[in-house]
């Protein structure tokens, strides 16, 4: 069985200061606990089904998701749903 983390939720005590260190701290205590993958999803805002409000902590994905290409080394990296309406097409 493969097991994947989703991290919806990207409001942390350090606040926006510690997003980044906190994001690549989440990514390699997966990593090393044996995940397969990493998910994030692709929303401007916050989404109620995360427990967030809108107005919360959210990080751009594809962006986000190459820099924590950048902190691991096994685990697959992945986008929950494209938001294509709002992305450019080019």
């Amino acid at each position: 069985m493969k097991i994947g983390l989703q991290i919806p939720y990207l409001t942390y005590a350090g606040g926006p200061e510690t997003l980044v260190r906190d994001l690549a701290a989440i990514a390699k205590t997966a990593e090393d606990a044996g995940f397969d993958s990493i998910w994030m999803m692709d929303h401007y805002f916050q989404i109620p089904m995360t427990g967030a409000p809108a107005e919360a902590d959210m990080l751009e994905v594809y962006t986000s998701l190459g820099y924590l290409a950048g902190q691991t080394t096994r685990v697959g990296l992945g986008a929950l749903v494209t938001g294509v309406p709002y992305r450019h097409p080019g």
